[in-house]
């Protein structure tokens, strides 16, 4: 294993224990909001750590097992974007309003993630020489 392959490993899997700590984040954020939303739910909010998890965490840790490099920056923002439409849309619902706006957000987010996973695969390969 060339130490290369070890710097993104590490990386693929940094990023993976900080994905699952903003999937525990959102797991108690939404424990503690429908506690005092008056017995009203909302399954935006309840399921709105999902995003961080399988788009996330899952993912990362997939790729740092592989060697490989951990999604660009797009990938990474689309699935916070999307994490944060959920959570809009949750206190919306919760609140007893919605907005066009939520899915506009949402869309942006599949956009960004879409958007980075092309631009993971057209990135070129690197071959094993340091030339400038």
């Amino acid at each position: 294993m060339t130490l290369s392959t070890l710097v993104r490993k590490k990386s693929s899997m940094k990023w993976s224990l900080y994905w699952a700590a903003i999937t525990a984040f959102c797991i108690i954020f939404a424990f503690i909001y429908e506690i005092f939303s008056h017995g009203v739910y909302s399954n935006a909010m309840i399921f709105m750590f999902a995003y961080p998890l399988l788009l996330g965490a899952v993912p990362c840790l997939i790729l740092a097992k592989m060697g490989l490099e951990m999604p660009n920056r797009f990938y990474q923002d689309g699935v916070l974007t999307m994490t944060l439409a959920s959570l809009l849309s949750g206190i919306l619902e919760i609140y007893g309003t919605s907005s066009d706006y939520t899915g506009w957000f949402f869309y942006a987010g599949i956009a960004l993630t879409a958007i980075g996973t092309v631009l993971m695969f057209l990135k070129p390969k690197q071959s094993g020489s340091n030339h400038r």
